[in-house]
């Protein structure tokens, strides 16, 4: 199934669907700013976006932790990983992606991303 095909006949989202096809749909651009903003390597796109942090501690051990972020949504509206990708004109970016439906945000997320697009309007 895809994004398309996640409705009733009626017209009715089917969320879940949707959002694990959605997150597979997108899984390159995802990984690649989970892998940026975290500094990580190992990234998972399934129902939730998974990747693996390790943190060195002064005791000699590398401990590896698994983090979970639960939506795209989550991933493209918090505010650190906003201002990481985005520098000052992060909050305009995320206004312009917070009024852009779903079915195109992730369309421009990518535009923003890949180009590098700063110079939004404010």
């Amino acid at each position: 199934m895809t994004t398309k095909t996640d409705f009733t006949p009626t017209g009715i989202k089917l969320e879940g669907p949707y959002e694990n096809d959605r997150n597979g749909e997108n899984s390159a651009l995802y990984k690649d700013i989970i892998r940026e903003a975290y500094g990580v390597t190992d990234v998972i796109c399934g129902h939730h976006l998974v990747y693996q942090v390790e943190d060195k501690r002064a005791d000699g051990f590398t401990y590896t932790f698994v983090e979970e972020v639960p939506s795209a949504d989550t991933l493209i509206f918090d505010t650190d990983v906003a201002q990481k990708l985005w520098g000052d004109k992060w909050k305009s970016v995320l206004s312009i992606l917070a009024v852009t439906p779903i079915s195109e945000r992730d369309k421009l997320l990518g535009e923003f991303y890949y180009g590098r697009k700063h110079e939004v309007q404010e």
